[in-house]
């Protein structure tokens, strides 16, 4: 080797170790949060439990075993710390929300699929606060109740659908969804889920799902891979990534488009769209930079509502079959307040707080999102005595902290009386789960206000009219679902038998007496 190249070579380690010894230097002297050992190199990689084999459960047990709300382990030099317990999520990931709000990269959903411009997923900074301001203008606690008639309008689509096909639960309820969501967002009447709107969010919500669990696709973890051919062997990834980037790009222009024509000609009713473009589109300084985040802020509200929705409604069916005593207290209070001749409404919602505890009961059983999306700490930090490197991927055990025994005792039954006095009132000195259920900080769900809306609404309805219960078997005897749930970044119930018929001939006179144009 010449002269030349040794002295290089010197210099590059010495540069090496300098950088190295001043990292060393300028980190506190203190410790990591505790958990698991790890390997040489793997870290905690082997330990990290996949989503069917209940990992938030795991999480928390790791706090009870090292004796700290707070626990940490490594996978291939990724620092990842897991709060579990509201305490200390509200702390890191709300007070200290500055430098708690960013995202981790997402190279497959984000880089490859082309979904780097969804609100709940983009990098913290200027598009992601116009979005969210965006976001908030239409979807704020005040504002989002003008479109409390398109959800009523849904709602009512899905007593009809349930009468026509009962044994189509799920789909009856991904259309109360769809029907809701694209109206709002866009005056798109969808009268079936082979709307061709919906079958592109739908194909989306699917990628979405399989990009987000963690390990899924080894390219999140070795980047470079990204460049691989789709014919390069058992490289498969790249060609589903080339599918699903064809229907992420289709959500995001398509239905806008579509919206954009009619507002133009006149012909757009009321929706975010047309609000969004009324508020923040005219006159913009930078029009296709404006109309970029219309796009996404409006293409996000679907994929950031439509299962949530679902999951919530399905653990509350599940809850109805498994819990008749729940299902009868729920239709006395009913029928005393609201009676046999009409279907509840919002005016309704201060009399009935059985109801209200019913659904806060089904976000809190069994969470939508039991891990929180990570945040990604932007800064060095301290908390109690532990270090937490920039970098570090903050996870909130939403699960965790919604079976907290200490606020919920009994924490796996389903039990909406915990949320009520012994008058019957609400007892606002039990925590409402939604603290915990949307997210947390700058990142918290925009849209949990509409999202909470259509969930009460279509609880308050389908036990006003409905019977839900158990199906029988060939043999006579009543089938008990065993509550098994798909499990992932979303959990939602597995199908499971169930019966759902009108309460008498008096309510299914009401059904009958929807209008068209009410449905």
């Amino acid at each position: 080797m010449a002269p030349s190249s040794i002295d290089a070579l010197v210099l590059i380690s010495c540069l090496g170790c300098a950088l190295w010894l001043r990292s060393r230097a300028r980190r506190p002297n203190l410790p990591h949060p505790p958990g698991p050992p790890g390997l040489p190199l793997l870290g905690n990689l082997l330990d990290v439990p996949s989503p069917s084999a209940f990992p938030w459960e795991t999480y928390r047990g790791w706090s009870d075993k090292y004796g700290s709300d707070i626990v940490r382990l490594t996978a291939l030099g990724m620092n990842i710390v897991v709060t579990n317990t509201l305490e200390v999520t509200n702390e890191l990931l709300d007070k200290r929300s500055s430098t708690y709000s960013d995202r981790p990269r997402m190279v497959m959903l984000g880089e490859l699929c082309g979904f780097d411009w969804g609100l709940a997923f983009i990098h913290y900074g200027t598009p992601w606060k116009d979005s969210r301001k965006m976001a908030h203008h239409d979807f704020n606690a005040s504002a989002v109740k003008k479109y409390r008639p398109q959800i009523a309008k849904s709602t009512n689509r899905l007593l009809l659908n349930i009468i026509q096909e009962p044994d189509r639960l799920t789909d009856n309820l991904r259309q109360l969804a769809a029907m809701a969501i694209m109206s709002i967002a866009y005056d798109i009447n969808v009268e079936s889920l082979e709307n061709q709107y919906i079958q592109i969010a739908e194909a989306v919500a699917e990628c979405i799902t399989r990009t987000t669990n963690a390990g899924s696709y080894v390219v999140d973890v070795l980047p470079f891979l990204k460049y691989l051919p789709e014919w390069f062997p058992g490289a498969g990834f790249p060609k589903e990534a080339r599918i699903w980037r064809e229907d992420v790009m289709r959500l995001l222009n398509d239905p806008y488009e579509d919206a954009h024509k009619r507002l133009a000609a006149g012909n757009l009713g009321d929706c975010a769209m047309k609000s969004f473009a009324e508020h923040f589109g005219k006159d913009p300084r930078d029009p296709a930079y404006t109309d970029f985040i219309m796009r996404s802020t409006l293409g996000s509200l679907y994929i950031g509502g439509a299962d949530t929705t679902v999951a919530a409604l399905g653990s509350f069916f599940l809850a109805m079959v498994l819990n008749p005593g729940v299902q009868q207290k729920a239709q006395e209070e009913l029928d005393h307040v609201v009676g046999s001749h009409r279907l509840p409404d919002f005016s309704d919602k201060p009399l009935l707080p059985y109801i209200e505890a019913i659904v806060r009961e089904s976000i809190r059983w069994n969470p939508i999102v039991p891990l929180d999306v990570p945040h990604m700490l932007t800064e060095d930090d301290i908390y109690e005595g532990y270090y937490l490197p920039k970098g570090s991927l903050v996870v909130a055990n939403i699960w965790a902290i919604l079976h907290d025994e200490n606020q919920y005792p009994d924490h796996s039954v389903f039990n909406p009386d915990r949320f009520l006095c012994g008058d019957g009132t609400l007892n606002h000195d039990v925590r409402d789960p939604s603290v915990a259920a949307f997210g947390f900080g700058r990142r918290i769900c925009p849209g949990r206000f509409m999202s909470l809306d259509s969930i009460w609404l279509a609880i308050a309805r389908l036990l006003t009219v409905f019977e839900i219960g158990k199906k029988l078997g060939e043999d006579g005897k009543e089938i008990t679902p065993d509550g098994d749930y798909h499990r992932g970044f979303l959990c939602h119930p597995k199908p499971f038998p169930l019966t759902i018929k009108p309460r008498s001939a008096e309510h299914a006179a009401l059904l009958e007496a929807i209008e068209p144009d009410q449905a």
